[in-house]
């Protein structure tokens, strides 16, 4: 760990152009320029909000803080787009970088990183933008200090399984396929659409998958955090802390260890 944050200071600038380069290639010669990375969640949204709230009248009791479906959903989709986001543009980080990693002599973990951080920038502007919705129109209060706790536990958890699947995508090129399927089951057993309480009501077998689920975790607590109710236990929290954590070192130690091997295979 000591290494890498090492590395990172070393590298500082080229961390730096990094995230330049890829905030600019996303919008580079689009009319829209940023607002397409604001348009294209609104529609997702819009569409769920239209399914969901409209056409199968779901409801939501008190306990989810909001009967408004839409701002529920959006506290809870916004972590999940995070995730997913830092998740598939670091699968396929080394494929598509291969002359910097075949070429030169760039640390491929400052490739992965400056994409994790790049989408980071784009999440709190997308969530400063919906706290500007949430003052406007309902409330917020200082329990939304508790989203960065959150946002730092998704991070270090989303990191570590980005360098797992960008080694397996360097010698295995299904894996970004898989990974695609793996993550649209996965966001059906993350409460985005519904508050974890629904879970209770599920058999027991997939009660158990959802529990052992860090990201259901996050997911409810960054919502909580936002529409300023209870917070997930303590114990759950702690648990959820460790097991990003272990699946940080875990990728780091993975990546570290397949890395003298990339420039052969690409």
């Amino acid at each position: 760990m000591l290494a890498l944050v090492g590395k990172l200071i070393a590298n500082r600038n080229l961390l730096k152009n990094l995230i330049l380069r890829d905030l600019k290639h996303r919008y580079v010669g689009s009319m829209g320029g940023f607002l397409w990375s604001v348009i294209h969640p609104i529609v997702l949204l819009i569409s769920y909000t239209f399914v969901f709230g409209v056409v199968l009248r779901a409801k939501l009791g008190i306990e989810t803080g909001t009967t408004n479906f839409a701002i529920f959903l959006i506290c809870g989709y916004l972590p999940w787009m995070l995730f997913t986001d830092t998740l598939m543009r670091n699968c396929s980080v080394i494929p598509d970088n291969a002359p910097l990693i075949t070429k030169t002599v760039i640390p491929a973990e400052v490739l992965t990183i400056s994409l994790t951080i790049s989408n980071l920038i784009n999440h709190l502007i997308a969530l400063a933008i919906f706290l500007i919705v949430l003052i406007g129109f309902f409330s917020i209060s200082v329990s939304v200090a508790w989203v960065f706790l959150y946002m730092l536990l998704l991070l270090l958890f989303a990191q570590g399984l980005g360098w797992i699947v960008a080694t397996l995508q360097v010698f295995l090129r299904d894996t970004i396929q898989a990974l695609q399927i793996i993550l649209t089951l996965w966001l059906w057993f993350t409460p985005i659409f519904y508050p974890m309480s629904m879970m209770d009501r599920a058999p027991k077998a997939v009660r158990v998958l959802a529990r052992m689920n860090p990201m259901a975790i996050i997911v409810t607590g960054y919502r909580n955090s936002l529409l300023h109710i209870a917070q997930p236990s303590r114990i759950a929290i702690g648990a959820v802390m460790l097991v990003s954590m272990a699946v940080f070192m875990a990728g780091a130690f993975l990546f570290r260890r397949a890395k003298p091997g990339f420039a052969d295979v690409l």
